[in-house]
């Protein structure tokens, strides 16, 4: 691979900020100790965007992963009194959920903004899932989403393309009710036969190849099964699901094979080296995420994520919000501890008091 790619400091100063990422989200994100004093690095403990290195501890799992493990989450001493109970009830959720409804949960969670948020609710908001984790199939999750007035759509966070044409529309409304959104009519007209259908492909191949199925195939499948009903692919939100079976279904779905990456994850990758010889970019990619498994033993969905944050760390991003969770931080005083302290973009500090400072 090292004649493939030349990597530089962008990289290694990634390497370093994984090392403290780990580290705060053993302490800290998991641990329950102090994130002030934790890694030395002011920008990572005051804002705790930064704290994770395994998409499964990341604020956007917060609701699968307590739906999963009930009293057992990794995460549960943080819940206040009324989450606490919420996660005791979702203790017996596998005796009468089978793997079908779960990836319909997994689905339903991408496509509806996955709870995103940057808030104090990151994981959780306009979330429906404890409502839906008291019925029992997927049809009757697919019905309550039909019936539902009330907002299940995450404020921030990736939504799905709009349908192309009225013809389109009334051809997958096979029930005939009257939806308001796209979203709510994919959901309760076409998600169940999906999940149905996806898990035929991955019996498939685990029954004729006697293999894992691959992060990517099941991407593929799924973009194609949209794409032969005249969908648009919903490429990012199919991805977050496939890495989700990854999560929780690691016998079946290989946890350290490829994924498709995003837009901040190719960014940040784009920094960390240069291609050497005449290739497609893709792979440039694929070379980059090899070298860092190597050196972090992480796997590519967990990388992929951490590259994003990466991208936010390296231009010392603090968010601003509604709820103002960050107004409290001084923006001339909070910054990260990176080597790279020449970067043209985001907050710096080689930036105040000239005509870049923006803050």
């Amino acid at each position: 691979m090292s004649d493939k790619i030349k990597l530089n400091e962008y990289y290694y100063d990634f390497l370093a900020y994984y090392q403290k990422a780990k580290k705060v989200q053993a302490l800290c994100n998991l641990g329950g100790h102090p994130y002030l004093g934790s890694c030395g690095d002011d920008l990572i403990e005051q804002v705790t965007i930064f704290d994770t290195v395994e998409r499964q501890h990341a604020g956007f799992q917060n609701m699968l992963q307590d739906l999963w493990f009930g009293s057992k989450a990794p995460k549960y001493y943080k819940l206040c009194e009324h989450k606490k109970a919420l996660n005791r009830s979702y203790d017996d959720q596998h005796k009468f959920w089978s793997r079908r409804e779960w990836l319909w949960i997994f689905m339903f969670h991408r496509i509806t903004g996955s709870g995103a948020s940057f808030e104090a609710d990151h994981g959780y908001r306009n979330t429906v899932i404890p409502e839906l984790a008291k019925l029992r199939t997927c049809e009757d999750m697919a019905e309550w989403v039909r019936n539902n007035t009330a907002p299940m759509f995450t404020s921030i966070g990736n939504q799905i393309p709009m349908f192309p044409s009225k013809y389109l529309w009334s051809s997958l409304n096979k029930s005939g009710f009257e939806y308001k959104t796209p979203g709510k009519l994919w959901i309760s007209e076409c998600m169940t036969e999906l999940v149905d259908d996806t898990w035929k492909f991955m019996d498939g191949i685990r029954n004729w190849e006697a293999r894992q199925v691959n992060i990517r195939e099941i991407v593929d499948f799924m973009c194609e099964w949209n794409r032969e009903k005249g969908m648009k692919r919903f490429h990012f939100q199919f991805t977050a699901t496939a890495a989700d079976l990854a999560d929780y279904y690691p016998d079946i779905v290989d946890q350290y094979s490829h994924m498709y990456y995003g837009k901040n994850a190719k960014e940040s990758m784009n920094m960390f080296g240069e291609k050497l010889g005449r290739y497609k970019k893709d792979l440039y990619y694929d070379y980059i995420m090899e070298a860092a498994v190597k050196d972090t033993d992480g796997a590519p969905r967990d990388l992929e994520d951490v590259m994003c944050d990466y991208i936010r760390y390296v231009e010392n991003y603090i968010p601003s919000s509604k709820q103002r969770t960050y107004d409290h931080l001084d923006r001339l005083s909070v910054w990260n501890n990176s080597s790279i302290t020449n970067h043209p973009k985001g907050r710096q500090k080689w930036m105040i008091g000239t005509d870049h400072w923006i803050w």
